[in-house]
């Protein structure tokens, strides 16, 4: 029998949630509670455990594997996120001891990942980068998550063509960093110039899809950051296979266009995962 995990992808409006087993199967579907980001730390703790708890299948589980938003020690199971808006309370908290007491299990059992590598882990070991020599992984939705895979695995640090932080959201761009544009708030400071307003992307691919010009050239737009952003990394890192996640990927036939242009030069194969939440959760069982 495969180990069972129960696995959580926080994020700072949501947690999805779902036991899966070592293969990568979800034993129940995708779940969705609120996030509660603002609340207390003991509250925090245990909304956490709760979901635990719902989604547990009813038969022993291995561990608890969680993906978390940085800055955290995923080591310790300490969270460092403060000033963000979200999760203020668990600055300095450590998750692994403090769920541990909650759900009755070894603090050990108990891991922690950032969302993006989980991602990641989860296109290697499960989508369609898993025989890539060398994979690249951008998450496009609050900020620009990000990682690195060099034959099947994470990219070590030091890995040449990897950032030295190891992700690609605090580089140098245009005025500022690659998170400040290649963002939801990038994404909206887009829809101010071109249609006088700020939109999220759903509701910029409603117009689009209704035939707005200008919600279509500011697609494009974004589409053109997004290659600009991104290039000096294709350059450095040199990836076989160019996988996009999340929520903005729904809209992805609207600004894609110009890195298909620029992987096809490149002779990289890009793709769009099938489903976020669902590889970030089977990452999770590779951690």
């Amino acid at each position: 029998m495969k180990d069972i995990y129960l696995c959580l992808d926080v994020g700072g409006t949501e947690i999805k949630a779902a036991p899966v087993d070592a293969g990568g199967a979800l034993l129940q579907p995708l779940r969705h509670f609120p996030a509660r980001s603002h609340q207390s730390a003991p509250t925090l703790l245990d909304h956490f455990a709760s979901v635990l708890q719902e989604i547990s299948p009813g038969q022993a589980i291995s561990g608890i594997r969680l993906a978390f938003p940085g800055p955290f020690d995923y080591e310790a199971g300490i969270c460092l996120l403060q000033g963000l808006g979200k999760f203020d309370a668990l600055y300095g908290v450590n998750l692994r001891h403090a769920l541990a007491c909650r759900m009755d299990i070894e603090p050990e059992a108990i891991r922690f990942a950032n969302d993006a590598s989980a991602f990641a882990l989860g296109e290697l070991g499960f989508g369609l980068a898993k025989a890539a020599p060398r994979a690249m992984f951008i998450c496009i939705g609050t900020g620009c998550g990000s990682a690195f895979g060099v034959g099947g695995a994470l990219a070590p640090l030091g890995t040449p063509g990897v950032p030295a932080c190891g992700c690609v959201y605090s580089a140098p761009f245009l005025e500022g960093r690659v998170d400040d544009y290649l963002s939801r708030r990038g994404l909206e400071k887009l829809t101010q110039e071109y249609l006088g307003m700020p939109l999220d992307g759903k509701s910029l691919a409603h117009l689009a899809q209704e035939g707005n010009c200008q919600a279509q050239l500011c697609f494009l737009a974004f589409g053109r950051q997004i290659r600009d952003a991104l290039s000096p990394f294709l350059v450095q890192f040199r990836p076989d296979v160019l996988c996009f996640g999340g929520q903005i990927t729904r809209s992805a036939s609207f600004f894609l266009k110009p890195m298909e242009h620029a992987c096809r030069t490149q002779n990289i194969r890009l793709y769009i995962t099938e489903d976020t939440s669902v590889r970030t959760l089977q990452g999770l069982t590779r951690i």
